[in-house]
């Protein structure tokens, strides 16, 4: 009895940190923990996506594996060709992106902070998105040019005129992360500070004092006053949790992948955008731009796929 149930305790500690291969991709191996570990990243970065229904996993995590085979492809052809990105032209791009938005570098934190992801993280991205667009220039030969007539064509369809402008939303910050998700408190720990010092706040005492003393979020120094930002800009349960609030209005403790959010409203105001402005005909621009690369890269990647040897076992 004694032997069969050390047996028993043996198998099943052997079970738990058993690894497996799903996936071999010319030669390169996807882990089981690759394909769990790209999950995690997703259903914070996403939490939509993950399936309701738990009869849905499987194809889920299929799914989220073919995703993983072409961002391994490419990354192989990437290496063949030895296309590089450097770290120069990550930071070039990033400030463009927050010329084009008209983001402070706090306002550009928060809106990475609230997806989940870090800065590295999101950096990393950038990085992937040019060496694809010029891996695709390289074996297309061929350079992706958007014309002035199609980002005349997106600027009307898409109803940016002043009419259609979006609310901006003045916005101060405290982030309290958890240990999951920065060098802050636990899980329980940093949600009790943050209870805490809503209920300080709703009593009276000063939002920016708390935000300079407790929050780890940006804009610390301001007091978290991150400035005007657009509402399509915020992460669907801060844009849930402040819908129906007023200026100097407070909003309940919001729960994120990261860590904690308490959002205070400063100020509001309807933006006046200009459809011929420099700022958004580069925003459309690079949109159009994304689209042709990924309507590009698919039809090029089903071409690299049906040559690759590619073996899986999920």
């Amino acid at each position: 009895l004694v032997l069969w149930v050390v047996f028993l305790w043996v198998g099943a500690a052997f079970g738990e940190t058993l690894d497996r291969i799903v996936a071999v991709v010319d030669g390169d191996i996807i882990l089981y923990s690759d394909l769990q570990a790209k999950i995690r990243l997703i259903e914070k970065t996403s939490p939509g996506a993950k399936p309701g229904n738990p009869s849905l996993q499987p194809q889920f995590e299929r799914e989220v594996l073919n995703q993983m085979i072409r961002d391994r492809l490419t990354d192989q052809e990437v290496r063949r060709m030895k296309i590089s990105v450097s770290q120069q032209e990550v930071d070039n791009a990033l400030q463009s992106m927050k010329k084009e938005n008209n983001f402070t570098d706090a306002q550009f934190d928060y809106v990475v902070g609230q997806s989940g992801q870090t800065v590295e993280q999101f950096r990393e991205g950038i990085k992937k998105e040019m060496e694809r667009s010029r891996l695709l220039e390289r074996v297309l030969k061929s350079k992706t040019i958007i014309t002035d007539a199609e980002v005349d064509a997106y600027l009307k369809t898409a109803g940016t005129q002043e009419s259609n402008a979006p609310d901006r939303l003045r916005l101060a910050v405290i982030f309290l992360p958890t240990a999951e998700g920065g060098q802050g408190k636990t899980g329980e720990g940093a949600e009790k500070l943050a209870k805490d010092l809503h209920d300080r706040i709703k009593k009276g005492e000063d939002f920016a004092k708390l935000a300079r003393e407790y929050s780890k979020g940006p804009a610390v120094a301001e007091g978290g006053d991150i400035g005007y930002i657009a509402t399509e800009e915020l992460a669907p349960y801060i844009a849930a949790a402040i819908r129906d609030l007023k200026p100097n209005d407070v909003s309940e403790v919001v729960r994120a992948s990261t860590g904690f959010y308490i959002v205070k409203i400063i100020d509001t105001r309807r933006e006046k955008l200009d459809a011929t402005g420099a700022g958004a005909r580069e925003k459309a621009r690079r949109v159009l731009f994304q689209q042709e690369m990924s309507r590009k890269f698919e039809s090029w990647v089903k071409e690299l796929e049906a040559r690759s040897f590619i073996q899986i076992s999920l």
